[in-house]
């Protein structure tokens, strides 16, 4: 029982965070790194969990991973897209050669 509490409170963990960057359209405050490390440790229990057959640690992490792995695309999806579209405007805003190919 206990585990399976301890599962919930780990997985719910990342579901605000989630909500917030899907209706705010913003992932700035959030680190990458904590979200590589997080989504890295959660699939190693999700693996231990399947070795030694443990029902709770199986549940909790696959939640988890698909949590964590949605808001790490989510800033990987939000960060390039930003990334791209400064660039372009930089590259608008000069004089390069090709600039007209941003146009």
């Amino acid at each position: 029982m206990i585990g399976y509490i301890a599962g919930a409170l780990t997985t719910i963990a990342f579901a605000p965070q989630l909500i917030k960057a899907l209706t705010t359209k913003s992932t700035k405050d959030v680190c990458l790194l904590m979200l590589l490390c997080s989504t890295s440790y959660m699939v190693l229990w999700l693996f231990y969990g399947i070795q030694v057959d443990d029902p709770a640690i199986i549940a909790a992490n696959s939640v988890s991973v698909i949590l964590a792995a949605s808001l790490r695309g989510l800033k990987l999806n939000y960060e390039y897209i930003n990334l791209v579209d400064n660039f372009g405007k930089i590259i608008r805003g000069s004089k390069y050669k090709y600039a007209f190919l941003w146009k």
